[in-house]
Order: structure tokens, then C-alpha cells, then sequence
């Protein structure tokens, strides 16, 4: 139709918004904000704007687009929780980054099949994403029954003004698609890798390092504050952002937990030779793409969660850790070894069905799968002792403050 934008029409509009900024900023964008445009900008970021993007049909598949079992699952562990919490009438479970609304689906039907915790769930989502919102709230109506009400909130300010949560704070792939800085270790110390919006041969975006700014203090601090030593020449990504968001949710479990599914690692394997080109990356099309300054707005960007960072955050804002371990170890403490067995014995006249699920089970918890590259934090407020059932097989939190 006449008048509609295009999808060339808005990244012809983006690419000119970054090289605008970088005349502004004198010459290199710094990496953090080329980020935060590339996906976030309101009328033109990746996350924003109607696309397909999680599932068959767009850029990833995350666990939950995979299996009802995640969602299932994680409504035991959110049980466990009221019930430890003395089963009281009101229980939140706020969702930070709800992507198609499939995890929030599977957990609201499972959660109704427990009639006394159904009555007390207060299910919420925050969500930045006008097109994801759409999305979620459409599939929720569609495939929850009963239809359980969910509230959603723009942000963090937003839960803030609706009274904070007693329960859990969640997310699955959030925190790993924050901005983040990009840094290398040269023989004079740390420079930024920046983004150059002049035009080169091919009409594309360059790198362009410069010196810290972003802000100077709490970049240097982030390493040198922790006893980490970048080797010169070794690149890291630094996220800034997703170490203020956790803080600041924290501050807004008022009791319960602050619970993230990402994948990612502790700060001693994160910054060690061995990542020595950091963990920065694209996903176009389910394909990775290893530079990240290629298709602005129109592929997704995403870098290792620093789990250590992220800990540390949370504890600095009163949280207890309680729980640090691989998604394998997590599923498999909440029963999901167990569960698939009984699908199987319920599968055994259909062959193609059951080697679907073990295809599943092996992307889900195989170290070369999902098993190992993600893991699970969770940090508490006035939950005493308690100890999820999913961190209860093999707990490694001891390694998340280790130094390098």
C-alpha cells in the first residue's frame, strides 16, 4: 500500500540516524550506542518494529519455542517457591522479556493444573517491544485456558509504580542482548573500539578505537576491581547495562527471587585467553554472523552474560545468591529426565514423536547443545535457607567470584 514504510526504507533511515550520531559525537559512536540504535531505537531498532524474530520463521529459536517441558518446569520450581513462601493469596511471577509469549503460555497452563497456586498467581510481563507486546498478549488469549489476566509494564520504572514483587522476577535471553562496550587491551592500556560511519570501498561501517569514555571509571573498574588482567591484544565486551538493570531489579524483589536463564559464563572463563576476541556475535536468518557492524536493525546482536558481574550487582543491592549452575543441571534437579521418560513410555507407538523429544532433550542439557553454554543465576530477598530444587544437584556458585 501506498505510504507504508518498507524495510529498506527503515534501515536507509537507521544507517543515516548512526552516521547523524557519529557527527555528533566527533567521529566514533561508541559500540554501546551503536548497539542500542541497532535494536532498541523505538521507530527503527531490530526489537521494535513487526518482524518475525524468535522461532522456524525468524533469526533464533529459543528453549521454550523448542518444548513445552521449559515452561512446565520452571512452573514447579515458581510452586516450590510459594510454597516455601507459606502459600500466600498474592504471588507474583513478573517476566522480563517475554519474546513470543510462548514461555509465559506454557507456565500459565501448567500453573492452572495447581488450582490453589493459579488462584494466587499474578502473572506480569515487562516488555519494551510494541510488536512483541501484540504478539504475546495475542497468543496468550489464544492458547491459555483457562485465560488467566497478565499486566504488562514498559519497564523497570513501570513494575516500580505497580508495587515491586513478591515472588519471582525472571528471564530467559534477556540480559545477553543488552549494549554492551567493546574493549581491547593494547600495550598502553584499554581502548575502545568504537563505530566509524564513514564510508569506506563497500559503502559499510568500520571499527575505530579510541579512548575511554563510556564512562572511563567503571570500565577500568570492571577488570581491574575484580583482578582481571586482559592479555594484550584480547577483546571483551563490558555490559554496563545489564549489570544496571539486574541492581535496579533487585531493588524490586521485595521478597522472593531474581532468577535469569541466559547464556553466558563466570568472569574467569569469560576473560581468559582462551576468549580472547570476546563472545560478541550476530544471528541473521539462524545463521551467525561474526561481525556484529553488518545488517543494523536487521539482524540480532547478543554477547556472553557475565555472570560474575551480574552476581555481584545483585549482592551489592542486598540479594543472597542461592543458586549458580548450567541449564542441564537446573532442568535435571526440577525432574526433567524423569518427565521425558514417562512422555517416551507414553510415545511408544509413535516412533517419529519420541525421537523428536530426545532430539529436544539433547539440545536442552548436552554440553554441545544448550546444556552447558547456558546457565542459571538466582538471587534472593528474605527467603532464609532456601535453596531451589534446581540448583540442588550441582550448585557451583563458588566459581562465580573466582579471579582470572
Amino acid at each position: 500500500m501506498p505510504g507504508l514504510e518498507t524495510t529498506d526504507d527503515r534501515l536507509k533511515k537507521l544507517n543515516a540516524l548512526l552516521r547523524s550520531e557519529t557527527d555528533s559525537v566527533g567521529g566514533a559512536l561508541s559500540f554501546r550506542d551503536f548497539m542500542d540504535h541497532a535494536l532498541y531505537h523505538p521507530a527503527l531498532g531490530y526489537y521494535m518494529v513487526p518482524s518475525e524474530r524468535v522461532g522456524r520463521a525468524g533469526d533464533f529459536v529459543t528453549a521454550p519455542e523448542m518444548t513445552s517441558l521449559f515452561g512446565e518446569l520452571l512452573t514447579l520450581q515458581w510452586v516450590e517457591l510459594w510454597q516455601t513462601m507459606g502459600k500466600p493469596d498474592r504471588f507474583d511471577v513478573v517476566e522480563a522479556g517475554a519474546g513470543s509469549g510462548r514461555l509465559a503460555v506454557d507456565i500459565l497452563n501448567t500453573a492452572a493444573k495447581f488450582q490453589d497456586f493459579s488462584q494466587a498467581l499474578h502473572y506480569a510481563i515487562i516488555e519494551i517491544s510494541p510488536d512483541f507486546q501484540t504478539r504475546q498478549s495475542a497468543r496468550i488469549g489464544q492458547e491459555c485456558h483457562p485465560v488467566h489476566p497478565v499486566h504488562w509494564h514498559h519497564d523497570l520504572d513501570a513494575l516500580e509504580r505497580s508495587g515491586g514483587v513478591r515472588g519471582v522476577l525472571f528471564s530467559n535471553e534477556l540480559l545477553d542482548a543488552m549494549p554492551v562496550h567493546w574493549v581491547e587491551m593494547r600495550q598502553d592500556g584499554l581502548v575502545e573500539l568504537g563505530v566509524f560511519w564513514g564510508m569506506d570501498d563497500e559503502g559499510t561501517a568500520r571499527w575505530l578505537a579510541r579512548p575511554l569514555n563510556c564512562p572511563e571509571s567503571a570500565v577500568i573498574n570492571h577488570f581491574s576491581g575484580r583482578g582481571i588482567t586482559l592479555e594484550v591484544g584480547a577483546q571483551a565486551e563490558v555490559s554496563l547495562d545489564a549489570q544496571a538493570w539486574w541492581s535496579k531489579a533487585a531493588t524490586l524483589v521485595h521478597k522472593g527471587l531474581l532468577l535469569a536463564i541466559d547464556y553466558g559464563d563466570v568472569a574467569a572463563a569469560l576473560f581468559g585467553i582462551v576468549r580472547g576476541s570476546g563472545t560478541l556475535v550476530g544471528h541473521l536468518n539462524h545463521q551467525r554472523v561474526d561481525d556484529p557492524l553488518l545488517h543494523p536493525g536487521e539482524m540480532d546482536l547478543t554477547a556472553h552474560v557475565d555472570f560474575s558481574g551480574v552476581a555481584t550487582a545483585g549482592e551489592r543491592a542486598g540479594l543472597e545468591t542461592v543458586g549458580y549452575t548450567t541449564q542441564a543441571w537446573f532442568l535435571m534437579g526440577l525432574g526433567i529426565l524423569e518427565r521425558v521418560e514417562m512422555a517416551l513410555a507414553a510415545m511408544s507407538e509413535n516412533p517419529v514423536a519420541a525421537d523428536g523429544l530426545k532430539r529436544t532433550l539433547s539440545r536442552l542439557i548436552m554440553p554441545d547443545g544448550m546444556g552447558d553454554r547456558f546457565k542459571v543465576l538466582a538471587q534472593s530477598r528474605g527467603m532464609g535457607r532456601f535453596i531451589p530444587a534446581g540448583f540442588r544437584l550441582n550448585d557451583q556458585r563458588p566459581s562465580l567470584f573466582g579471579t582470572v
